[in-house]
């Protein structure tokens, strides 16, 4: 705005805006701002001993007490003398005596406890928040670790584990996601993921399909066990880890994955309740699949959807480097720990595991209960053996002839 006006009301206006009037703290705010006090307490001084006590007072919103303090204090040619003197107390009666502190810090470099477990172990004559304070003092008190700190210790315990020795096993739901969810519905898409894992080399073994079930969870672990077997992975020292989740439970003929793994030579484990850190490898694999494939790829159909994800595994367990494994990839992991292991074993395609599911069941057109098929085929040829046994045997008796044997009746 233009300070120069012609009238005297736009000047006035002109000189109120261009002037406009400072703003004043008082002494105690900005002695509560914690500002330089040192430099405050030097003007306040300065402004005393020229203009008088009263115009400070009115300058610096203070009172005459305070003026009069540190014109007392003030020794010329000694800056020092308006610095803060120390407000502790000269005489404490509640201090602990120095044998008492003295026993404390014994305590705690033998024991390790914390205040309130000293206090209460060894009833000690003062307070939990005097304890604490001692070993403060005596730099007892490590610094709380942090989670990046954990985890890297974690990583480095993981990483001298026996290569197989565990597979931590999940489901992830894939209904959730936004991106993936419209495509999921008009394509009629895999609903949920069963990830298998391995700790080590983090190599991760996947089947999908359209709902949360017992048989395909055995289904995945029947397969996976198969083919870890084929490439020379020896199943006596693999263990199965599952959460208590409703696809990993066994029914009350002991059918499911832990009956399936420990017929096939592996062992299985459930982990404890509300521990959720213990499945942190394959948590951490639905987070990453989620960001890096369903929330950024899209489908034109089943073909390309099955096309994509065995891409993207093959890139995961082959190529991609693993921040937390020193930027190893599985393959290179593999190869400099288990050379023998490294041909095909990651060469791990995605399993349908709907699509073996109706490999078990009757063909759609069959009336009664849906029994496995081929239990089915089998039973129902030893019956016809047994029938046409039973038919010859009738002729042969007619005729002096020896019927089946039982050996021939069996099948």
């Amino acid at each position: 705005m233009n300070c120069l006006g012609s009238s005297g009301g736009a000047q006035a206006a002109a000189r109120k805006t261009c002037h406009p009037l400072p703003v004043h703290s008082t002494y105690f705010e900005l002695y509560r701002m914690r500002t330089d006090r040192h430099w405050l307490h030097q003007k306040l001084v300065a402004w005393a001993r020229a203009k008088g006590l009263k115009a400070a007072v009115r300058e610096f919103g203070c009172s005459r007490n305070t003026v009069r303090k540190w014109l007392r204090r003030y020794q010329p040619g000694k800056p020092s003398s308006l610095a803060e003197l120390s407000r502790r107390p000269q005489r404490s009666p509640n201090q602990i005596s120095a044998g008492l502190e003295g026993q404390i810090v014994k305590l705690r470099r033998q024991t390790g406890f914390g205040a309130q477990r000293l206090q209460y172990e060894f009833a000690l004559p003062c307070s939990h928040n005097a304890i604490a304070r001692v070993l403060r003092q005596h730099q007892l008190v490590p610094p709380r670790k942090k989670k990046p700190t954990t985890k890297k210790q974690l990583r480095s315990v993981k990483r001298h584990w026996k290569l197989f020795g565990q597979l931590s096993t999940d489901t992830k739901y894939l209904q959730d996601i936004p991106h993936y969810w419209l495509q999921m519905t008009r394509l009629k898409l895999p609903r949920f993921q069963y990830t298998a894992r391995e700790p080590v080399s983090g190599a991760c073994f996947t089947g999908y399909a359209d709902e949360l079930s017992k048989s395909y969870a055995t289904f995945l672990a029947e397969q996976l066990s198969v083919h870890l077997a084929g490439h020379g992975v020896d199943l006596a020292a693999l263990v199965w880890q599952t959460d208590n989740g409703c696809e990993f439970l066994e029914n009350q003929d002991e059918q499911g994955l832990p009956s399936t793994v420990r017929a096939l030579g592996s062992d299985h484990r459930y982990i404890p309740p509300k521990r959720y850190t213990w499945q942190s490898d394959v948590e951490t694999v639905h987070r990453l699949v989620e960001d890096e494939f369903f929330d950024r790829e899209s489908f034109t159909g089943p073909a390309d959807f099955w096309s994509k994800v065995t891409t993207y595994w093959h890139y995961f367990n082959l190529v991609r480097p693993n921040r937390g494994k020193e930027w190893q990839s599985p393959l290179q992991i593999l190869q400099a720990t288990a050379p023998a292991l490294a041909g095909a074993v990651l060469n791990w395609r995605p399993l349908n595991l709907a699509k073996r599911h109706h490999l078990y069941l009757p063909k759609p057109n069959h009336r009664g209960h849906d029994v496995p098929s081929f239990p089915f085929f089998w039973a129902a040829g030893i019956l016809l053996r047994q029938c046409r046994c039973s038919i010859s045997a009738r002729n042969s008796s007619n005729n002096g002839v020896e019927s089946c044997g039982p050996g021939d009746a069996s099948g």
